[in-house]
């Protein structure tokens, strides 16, 4: 093989970054690795962009803080959509607390803990993108589950509306059919990731046994 930058030179390394084949005149060899001048210079512009930047270390905390009230630690990270889906969320388990039955406010202020957590992850998300992107401001986009939460927005509005026509009184006595669907789909997803990974091991195995 080639290198890449002199054609009629025999390739001795690769570029540790790119794979880029390189002659021994174009292997620059830094802290045991070897790079390419493409590579070389990269680096030092992205040092160069990113010299005066810090990893802020109180965002995710402010976020943290913000997510108290239910909603307010995505808008603090910028994810609208997020919040006004959470802010929904909370408020739907503590209308269930109070018509249907008082373990949905165990479930609303499971929720608030979740959202504490998720909104200081996001915020340290963002936090380090903006060493890693090249624009700062840049949007990194939603959370793709809040299209679940946008879907048990659907099913707990649909409740509630059956609710003015179907008296819900009898649930009282089967909400405990939400831990035994909770723990069937566990186990459930538990066995099928499973059987997953044996799949995967057996067709790696068969194929090792080819070559």
């Amino acid at each position: 093989m080639k290198c890449s930058y002199h054609p009629t030179a025999d390739s001795v390394q690769f570029c540790s970054a790119c794979s880029r084949p390189l002659c021994a005149d174009c292997a620059h060899q830094i802290k045991a690795k070897v790079y390419c001048q493409d590579c070389l210079v990269r680096g030092a512009e992205w040092a160069a962009a990113v010299k005066d930047l810090r990893l802020p270390t109180d965002s995710p905390k402010r976020a943290a803080v913000c997510s108290l009230i239910p909603g307010m630690g995505a808008v603090y990270n910028n994810q609208y959509l997020k919040a006004l889906t959470y802010f929904s969320v909370f408020a739907a388990l503590v209308i269930l607390a109070d018509d249907v039955h008082g373990v949905f406010g165990l479930g609303a202020f499971a929720f608030l803990v979740f959202t504490i957590f998720d909104s200081y992850r996001t915020a340290q998300m963002n936090a380090r993108a903006r060493l890693e992107l090249p624009n700062p401001s840049e949007s990194t986009g939603e959370d793709t589950a809040v299209v679940a939460w946008g879907i048990l927005l659907i099913i707990v509005g649909v409740l509630f509306l059956l609710q003015n026509i179907i008296p819900y009184r009898f649930l009282h006595h089967l909400w405990p059919l939400v831990f035994i669907l909770l723990g069937g789909y566990l186990v459930w997803r538990a066995l099928k990731d499973r059987q997953e990974a044996q799949t995967s091991s057996s067709k790696v195995l068969s194929e090792n046994k080819q070559f």
